[in-house]
């Protein structure tokens, strides 16, 4: 009898999950080709300006200008796409990115660069804010995660996709600023080509990021985290593959690998969370990126383990946002769910900005290979910071 009622159970949840992907399938469209451009463009920006000669600081001060545009772009964007609504938002954040690559192409300028990434990362925010609400409202509770893995999923994807792009494009030219800003603009098309069910939105609570942090330390902590981490690896760990002598394809490469491994364990690592409970999930994906960094640190880029370890680190480490931000959902009601996503994505912002300045000192003092050892640090901390709040729990219970 219980065993009927758990496949019943799981009967209705992939109707659920089927309806719901049908409902979100234009936007899904719309955020591969976006994020096809979008992974293309990182990379290609941080070897761009090491082969230029500029060193891991200038290059982590770029890097830090888009975040600090997400972080900007993130302050109270949940209202205006409230108002225009998610696929009208969209589109325009779209358009808007193209046109910046384009700009970008025309003068290769540090702060030049750092300008139009800071006006990159706004449109960002507001892609990341748009599309993960949308993704949350169209789901229910039952779904929650199944629609986070799924959006995870096709971001990682796509984002490693992008990086096997490099392969075909001459740095030295003006054609890869023209592919990504031609993704962008193909990207608008889903929106318009397909029936898209935008959600009905009703009038949205407020939920500022210090609400959001004092019902969610551990969630707001976690979005922070994986801003240092992602903006660390996306920006710097380019640099310290060409430092250690690999040609871009491979450092193209590389970093498909490390985003494959975040793709290829979205999904078991959201069923293990359902399972086990986010928190002790947190916690393990913390403990095994700390020793996938220690690992990496040791172990010559040219060395086949080197890849084992990098898709593993991807795999756990990249599983930080996803997790996190389910977690903190999970202490907020059904009408605060776009104010909530826009908050974490500020506190995404907040860590991705430290990241990239705060990793070349670790670089500097300790070589190339210090990207891993600051990565092995902040992983330790939010492992720290969870045993704290687990502690502080059961002393309130006890």
């Amino acid at each position: 009898m219980l065993f009927n009622n758990n496949l019943k159970i799981n009967q209705i949840k992939l109707y659920l999950i089927n309806i719901m992907i049908k409902k979100l399938i234009g936007p899904i469209l719309s955020l591969v080709l976006l994020i096809l451009g979008n992974g293309l463009f990182n990379t290609f920006v941080s070897v761009s300006l090491e082969m230029q000669g500029f060193d891991a600081e200038v290059i982590g001060m770029v890097t830090s200008a888009l975040y600090a545009g997400i972080l900007a772009g993130s302050w109270g964007i949940d209202r205006w796409i409230s108002r225009v609504g998610h696929s009208r938002a969209m589109m325009v954040f779209a358009g808007v990115s193209g046109v910046l690559v384009l700009l970008q192409g025309l003068w290769l300028d540090p702060v030049y660069w750092g300008a139009l990434r800071f006006l990159g990362g706004i449109c960002m925010a507001g892609v990341f804010v748009a599309i993960e609400s949308w993704f949350l409202l169209q789901s229910t509770p039952a779904t929650r995660s199944a629609a986070l893995s799924l959006y995870v999923g096709v971001f990682y994807a796509a984002l490693s996709s992008g990086q096997l792009l490099i392969h075909w494009c001459d740095l030295n030219a003006f054609g890869p600023f023209l592919l990504v800003s031609a993704l962008s603009f193909a990207s608008i098309v889903p929106l318009l080509w397909s029936k898209v069910e935008t959600p009905k939105l009703e009038q949205s609570a407020r939920l500022p990021i210090w609400e959001l942090a004092r019902r969610s330390p551990l969630g707001f902590a976690g979005g922070v985290m994986s801003g240092i981490v992602l903006a660390t690896t996306y920006g710097l760990i380019p640099v310290f593959a060409k430092e250690r002598g690999l040609t871009v394809p491979d450092v193209g490469n590389l970093m498909a690998v490390i985003i494959f491994g975040g793709l290829s364990l979205q999904w078991p690592l959201g069923k293990l969370a359902d399972k086990l409970g986010r928190k002790k999930v947190l916690q393990l994906v913390s403990l095994l990126s700390l020793g996938c960094s220690v690992g990496m640190s040791v172990v010559h880029p040219d060395n086949v383990l080197f890849l084992v370890l990098a898709w593993m680190f991807g795999g756990v480490a990249f599983g930080l946002y996803p997790l996190s931000m389910a977690y903190t959902c999970e202490h907020v009601e059904e009408n605060e769910l776009v104010p909530a996503t826009g908050s974490f994505v500020l506190a995404y912002g907040l860590g991705a900005i430290a990241g990239p300045l705060l990793a070349p000192l670790a670089m500097e003092g300790f070589g190339a290979h210090g990207v891993f050892y600051f990565l092995a640090g902040v992983f330790g901390v939010l492992g720290s910071v969870g045993l704290v709040f687990r502690a502080a729990k059961k002393e309130v219970e006890e």
